[in-house]
C-alpha cells in the first residue's frame, strides 16, 4: 500500500524545529575550520610555529574524519542521529574549548587535535544530512539547504572571534566559542532533535526497517559512476576550497588589507553561503539539470581570480569572497542532495560517509598544502593560481548524471 502523500508544507510544520537544532549543530562543526584563520597570527607571536605547523592541526582532524566517516555512517544507519548527536555535541563543545589551554608545546597542540578530531565524528555533516534527509522528501532539497546554511552562520564566527582575540585574548575567544556557541547548540539539539526513527520511537510504533527506505546497496554505490564523480570533484575542489578558506584572512590581508577588513570581507561570504544554499534548495526541488552543479562550482575560479587582486580593490576582493561563498554554499548543499537521489536512503550513512571521508581527505591536504606553499614561497599567488584550473576540471565531473532513479519503482518490479 503506497503511503499517503504528504506535502511541503506539512513536512516543515513537523520539521522545521529539528531543521533549526541541526543548522546549530552544522554551524558549530564548521567553526574550527573559519575560525583557525583568525587564530593563526596570535597563536604564531605567541609561541612561535610556523603556519604549516599550526594548520597542521587541522590535518589530524580532516584524516580522522576522512577515516571514521563511513563507520560513522554505519552507526546511524543501526541506532539513529540522535543518540549520537547528544553526546557528541557536548564533547565536541568540551573538546574545542580545551584549545585555550595550549602552552606553546606542539606535541600538545596536536594532543588536542587528536581528541577534536575524534569526538567531533559524532557532529559531522552526515549526521544532520541524514536526520533531514529521513524526514523530508518533497522538499528536501531547500530542508538540506536550510540546515546546510549552519555553515554560513559558521563562516561569520570569524567576527566573534576576532573580537574575543582583540579583547579578551585568543584563550578567551577558545573557551567562549566553544562552551557558548557549542552549549547553546547542546541545549537546542537535546530538545529538537528528532529524526524519523526518534518519531517513530515516541510514537511507540516500530522503527523504520531499512527496506522501507529504497536505494542502493553498499556494493551497488561502489560500482555506480555517477557516486565516484560526485566524490572526486568535490576532493578535488575541497583540496583546493579547504586550503583557501582555513587561509583567507592571511590572503587578504597579504593584498595589504588591514586585520579588521580582511576579518570583515572573509565574512561576507557567510551571507553568500546562505545564499548560495537556499537559492540552490529552492531550485533543485523543481529542476534536475546538471548544468545547476556545474556552474556552482565554476563559480569559484571567478572568485579565486578576484583574490588574486590584480585590480588593487577590497570592492574586487570582497566580490571575490561573495563569488566563493556562493558557489561553495550552493555546492555543499547540491553534492548532499544528489547523494541521497543518486544513492537513495537505505544506505545513506553509509554512501554519504563515504563521500564525505572523500570530501575530508581533500580538506584535510588542502590547508597544509596552502601553509607549506606560503612558507616555501611566502606568498598565497601560487594557491590561488592553480585552484582556477582545479576547479574548472571538478565543475565538468556533473556533466550528464542523467536523472534520478526511481529506487520505489525498482523495488516494485523485484516484487
Amino acid at each position: 500500500m503506497n503511503a499517503p502523500q504528504v506535502t511541503a508544507a506539512q513536512e516543515w510544520k513537523s520539521g522545521w524545529p529539528m531543521i533549526v537544532a541541526a543548522m546549530l549543530g552544522m554551524s558549530f562543526y564548521s567553526i574550527i575550520t573559519y575560525t583557525l584563520g583568525t587564530f593563526i597570527e596570535p597563536l604564531e607571536d605567541e609561541f612561535g610555529w610556523s603556519r604549516a605547523q599550526i594548520s597542521g592541526g587541522l590535518t589530524i582532524f580532516t584524516l580522522t574524519a576522512t577515516i571514521g566517516g563511513p563507520l560513522i555512517g554505519a552507526v546511524i544507519d543501526r541506532v539513529g542521529t540522535r543518540r549520537v548527536a547528544i553526546p557528541g555535541i557536548a564533547l565536541h563543545a568540551l573538546a574545542f574549548a580545551a584549545f585555550g589551554f595550549a602552552n606553546g608545546s606542539i606535541f600538545q597542540w596536536l594532543l588536542l587535535w587528536s581528541v577534536m578530531a575524534l569526538v567531533a565524528l559524532a557532529t559531522k555533516g552526515l549526521i544532520w544530512s541524514a536526520a533531514v534527509s529521513s524526514v523530508f522528501n518533497v522538499s528536501r532539497s531547500l530542508a538540506l539547504a536550510v540546515m546546510l546554511s549552519g555553515t554560513a552562520l559558521g563562516q561569520a564566527s570569524p567576527i566573534l572571534a576576532n573580537w574575543l582575540i582583540e579583547d579578551y585574548g585568543w584563550r578567551t575567544a577558545y573557551f567562549g566559542l566553544g562552551l557558548g556557541w557549542g552549549g547553546l547548540a547542546f541545549l537546542v539539539i537535546l530538545f529538537f532533535f528528532f529524526d524519523s526513527r526518534d518519531r517513530h520511537r515516541k510514537s511507540g510504533a516500530p522503527a523504520k526497517q531499512a527496506a522501507v527506505l529504497p536505494g542502493l546497496t553498499g556494493a551497488e554505490a561502489w560500482r555506480d559512476s555517477r557516486i565516484w564523480r560526485i566524490a572526486i570533484a568535490n576532493v578535488i575542489m575541497t583540496f583546493i576550497g579547504g586550503g583557501i578558506a582555513v587561509h583567507l584572512v592571511p590572503i587578504l590581508t597579504e593584498t595589504g588589507a588591514s586585520r579588521s577588513t580582511a576579518v570583515a570581507i572573509a565574512a561576507t561570504g557567510g551571507i553568500a553561503s546562505i545564499a548560495g544554499k537556499l537559492l540552490a534548495g529552492v531550485v533543485l526541488d523543481r529542476v534536475q539539470s546538471s548544468l545547476i552543479p556545474f556552474a556552482s562550482f565554476a563559480l569559484l575560479a571567478v572568485g579565486y581570480f578576484l583574490l588574486l587582486n590584480w585590480f588593487d580593490s577590497n570592492l574586487a576582493l570582497t566580490l571575490g569572497v561573495l563569488t566563493i561563498g556562493f558557489g561553495g554554499g550552493a555546492g555543499f548543499q547540491i553534492t548532499t542532495y544528489l547523494v541521497s537521489r543518486y544513492g537513495g536512503l537505505k544506505n545513506f550513512g553509509k554512501i554519504y560517509g563515504a563521500i564525505s571521508s572523500a570530501i575530508m581527505l581533500g580538506t584535510s591536504l588542502g590547508p597544509l598544502a596552502s601553509g607549506l606553499l606560503f612558507d616555501i614561497t611566502g606568498s598565497y599567488e601560487l594557491l590561488l593560481m592553480a585552484g582556477i584550473p582545479l576547479v574548472l576540471v571538478s565543475a565538468t565531473m556533473f556533466l550528464g548524471l542523467g536523472p534520478y532513479p526511481d529506487f520505489a519503482e525498482d523495488e516494485k518490479a523485484r516484487e
